[in-house]
C-alpha cells in the first residue's frame, strides 16, 4: 500500500504566493501610516483574507523573484476595499 502514497510536500513546500507577501507588507505600511483608524475594531485576518482573494496570485519558488509584481496601488486598493467589506460585514468569532 505504501506505493500508493503521494507526498507533495517536497514539491509544494517551496511554492509561495508573492502577492500575499507583498500584501502583508503593504497592510503593515497602511497600519503604520494610519494608527488612529480604529484598527482594534477590524479583524486584520479578515481584511487580509478578503484583500488577497481580490488579487490574482503570483506563485514563485521561495528565494526566486516572481515573474511579475502587482502595482502597489492595486494592492492598496484591494486592502481599502477589504476594509470596507469587513466593516460592513464583521464575522462573529466564537471560541477565539
Amino acid at each position: 500500500m505504501a506505493k500508493n502514497v503521494i507526498r507533495l510536500n517536497r514539491w509544494t513546500s517551496v511554492v509561495h504566493n508573492s502577492v500575499a507577501m507583498d500584501l502583508r507588507e503593504e497592510l503593515k505600511s497602511i497600519i503604520r501610516e494610519n494608527p488612529n483608524w480604529g484598527w482594534e475594531q477590524l479583524n486584520i485576518q479578515d481584511v487580509f483574507g478578503c484583500a488577497v482573494n481580490q488579487l490574482p496570485p503570483v506563485y514563485t519558488i521561495h528565494g526566486e523573484n516572481p515573474e511579475f509584481k502587482l502595482e502597489k496601488n492595486e494592492i492598496r486598493n484591494a486592502i481599502f476595499i477589504a476594509m470596507e467589506r469587513v466593516k460592513k460585514n464583521p464575522l462573529v468569532r466564537r471560541g477565539v
